[in-house]
């Protein structure tokens, strides 16, 4: 939490959240994110709302989700640009 201009402001996970997702590219559940970032539940669950590139990839069930749906979230990686062209247009 920062303090600026007299007003706090919470310093958002976007960023841990896009990372871990970024290095299990089969994706997470938010238990998993909560695990593997150390944040809490209800923070994860404001990032991934708040992040135009993740994505709910499937739903699971099972034991360790309480015999409940849990989404597997992902995120898009961006490619690469197109490079330009290095012959001059016609």
């Amino acid at each position: 939490m920062l303090l600026v201009f007299g007003v706090t402001v919470h310093k958002s996970n976007h960023h841990a959240v896009r990372m871990a997702l970024q290095k299990y590219h089969d994706g997470l559940t938010v238990s998993e994110l909560v695990e593997r970032t150390e944040k809490e539940r209800r923070a994860i669950d404001k990032a991934l709302l708040d992040m135009p590139d993740a994505y709910i990839d499937r739903w699971i069930s099972g034991r360790e989700h309480r015999k409940q749906w849990a989404a597997v979230w992902c995120v898009v990686v961006p490619p690469e640009n197109c490079p330009k062209p290095k012959e001059k247009p016609i």
